[in-house]
């Protein structure tokens, strides 16, 4: 077997930087998307909009890993891209958490 469940080293690496990358375009759309329609900067009919693109966005990435990736690897690849997606979680996160601390400092 090539490392751990068949996917190998660069499989790993390539499925957890993809699910940070894409863990990363979502939670940061989150962020601006409260900033924009929440603080009442844009129309409220954005806010449902940008929740159901973000739902197809989910929507064709799965379909994507489901048609681009052999069976027996698809457990592996989604595992490491999830791993990703929760550690962009978290720095998008700290980043959000910080900005507030600087806006309430001032």
């Amino acid at each position: 077997m090539n490392g751990l469940m068949g996917l190998g080293l660069w499989g790993w690496l390539l499925s957890l930087a993809g699910g940070f990358v894409f863990g990363g375009v979502f939670f940061i759309s989150i962020k601006l998307q409260t900033e924009y329609v929440v603080r009442k900067r844009g129309p409220e009919w954005l806010l449902p909009a940008a929740l159901y693109a973000r739902l197809a966005l989910v929507g064709i990435v799965l379909a994507a890993v489901g048609l681009a990736v052999p069976g027996r690897r698809i457990p592996a690849v989604m595992l490491a891209a999830v791993a990703g997606s929760l550690l962009a979680r978290v720095l998008v996160s700290r980043m959000v958490r910080r900005s507030q601390d600087v806006k309430e400092d001032e």
